[in-house]
């Protein structure tokens, strides 16, 4: 993934190795029992990419405004983990996110189909650059071939205990001498030697520019690490701004979390060092050059297809709501550009969520109670669940049964309920985690309609009798009516 997300933004691949390398060593250092992984993502790295694209220098000057921007990040996210509170974005609902990622990813994609097709599109003009995409006799054919053989091999090679992605570009490597790609016009990355300290070899600096960007590529790491940390919030972030300013200093790229299906990857410490090894053995090695641009870019639209959780995309089914704020979303970003517009839809989504919160009464966010009953657990909210406060009542009900003794576990929410994706999300991840301690959450005190919706949504480790529209109290005393007419 590094590989292809250095060659894609332009960069010298031993910009990506070194980042990789700083990322899994802050990993090993300082991320616990837990290992968190650190790798430079394809949304991180395409706002680099758009970064880099503001100076149209030598690959030297190029490399040194990299590293300032990946510096500059690593600043900005110790500052964000210092000052902002935990649940500062989770006001946002999660279709926002969604729409911010498909915007991100409807241009990536379109500035990686003319590196598949082996076709030039220097033109600013959209039309002109359709012209030229749908114009198949100016295609590279040698480039559609590498990327189809790629694709195939990532599609049809059924295995999850190698990486496949690293034995496909070992295979391209040994085709390269078969097969000289050079001679025949298919683009490869940009050459460049690894050095330290690159930050001396800019010449004339943007400097608020640069303190733009790299506050926008901080911030999209900070909602990757608050969507897929929410509780490692501020080690998390801290991480990444130490790996960040490590990477800067060290000639790497900006690093951000890993993750697959919408969840954080964790390795082992013997994987760690395993990797470190190999990353030492390949710096050594001189075949990665070799790898042509085209398999580079299919390789990062595989990677993006396999962080997507396809599964949660049922879930806007019917949903009229959210699926506008997901199409508005992504309609600003695509318009807009990734900069402007990510500020854009974060702005107006938080200034729309603390309308809606207020008016739904749900502004300030009290806190969840509970009550234990024998093995049972009563949580209680004192105000209606929707997406403006999810997130931090349904980690606070985590909080308060985590160590508790109790196999059931009631959440009431007679105050109201919304039922929307958000909601949908929080609650299917409570039941996850509580279903990992050996816990059934039974969520009570629906509405008809909500408990409908939530029924038919056929959400994870949620079963249709595991609502119901009584509250906790009343449903506690039929179960518990039930129990001693089956036993007399």
């Amino acid at each position: 993934m590094a590989l292809a997300c250095a060659g894609i933004a332009g960069l010298p691949i031993s910009m990506a190795l070194t980042g990789v390398m700083c990322a899994l060593l802050c990993s090993m250092l300082f991320c616990g029992r837990e290992k968190i992984l650190l790798i430079p993502s394809p949304f991180s790295t395409l706002m680099l990419m758009a970064s880099v694209a503001y100076y149209a220098g030598a690959v030297t000057e190029r490399v040194a405004v990299a590293s300032m921007l990946t510096l500059f990040t690593g600043v900005w996210l110790l500052l964000l983990a210092m000052v902002l509170p935990r649940h500062c974005l989770s006001w946002i609902p999660r279709p926002v996110w969604h729409g911010i990622g498909a915007g991100i990813v409807l241009t990536l994609v379109v500035m990686l189909v003319p590196i598949i097709l082996g076709v030039s599109t220097n033109s600013s003009s959209w039309l002109e650059q359709w012209e030229l995409l749908v114009s198949w006799q100016s295609w590279n054919w040698p480039s559609m071939v590498l990327a189809g053989l790629t694709l195939a091999l990532l599609v049809l090679w059924r295995t999850k205990s190698q990486p496949k992605v690293l034995w496909v570009l070992l295979l391209v490597w040994i085709l390269s001498y078969i097969w000289p790609f050079s001679l025949i016009g298919v683009t490869t990355p940009v050459q460049q030697s690894w050095q330290l300290w690159p930050l001396f070899h800019l010449m004339h600096v943007d400097w608020p520019l640069l303190f733009f960007l790299s506050a926008t590529v901080a911030l999209l790491i900070y909602v990757e690490v608050c969507q897929y940390l929410p509780d490692q919030f501020r080690r998390g972030i801290g991480i990444a701004g130490l790996s960040n300013i490590l990477t800067a200093v060290t000639g790497g790229m900006v690093v951000s979390v890993g993750y697959v299906a919408d969840r954080s990857v964790k390795i082992r410490i013997n994987t760690l060092m395993t990797t470190l090894l190999l990353l030492a053995l390949i710096c050594c090695w001189s075949w990665w050059p070799c790898v042509p641009l085209p398999v580079l870019a299919v390789i990062t639209l595989y990677i993006i297809c396999v962080q997507i959780n396809w599964g949660e995309l049922r879930l806007y089914y019917r949903q009229w709501d959210d699926l506008l704020w997901l199409c508005a979303s992504a309609i600003l970003i695509i318009l807009f550009g990734i900069y402007a517009g990510l500020w854009l839809v974060i702005s107006l989504g938080l200034i729309v969520m603390c309308w809606h919160s207020l008016r739904m009464h749900a502004w300030p966010v009290l806190l969840p109670e509970v009550q234990i009953m024998a093995q049972e657990a009563i949580i209680i909210l004192p105000q209606v669940l929707l997406f403006a406060n999810a997130c931090m009542l349904l980690q606070r009900s985590h909080d308060l049964v985590n160590t508790l003794n109790v196999q059931k576990v009631y959440l009431d929410v007679s105050a109201g309920c919304c039922a929307d994706v958000t909601v949908f999300v929080y609650l299917q991840a409570l039941a996850r985690e509580l279903h990992q301690q050996d816990k059934m959450l039974f969520v009570c005190g629906l509405s008809e309609q909500a408990c409908l919706t939530l029924m038919a949504k056929k959400l994870d480790y949620l079963l249709p009798e595991q609502f119901s529209t009584d509250d906790a109290e009343s449903l506690l005393i039929y179960q518990k009516y039930l129990s001693e007419s089956v036993a007399a």
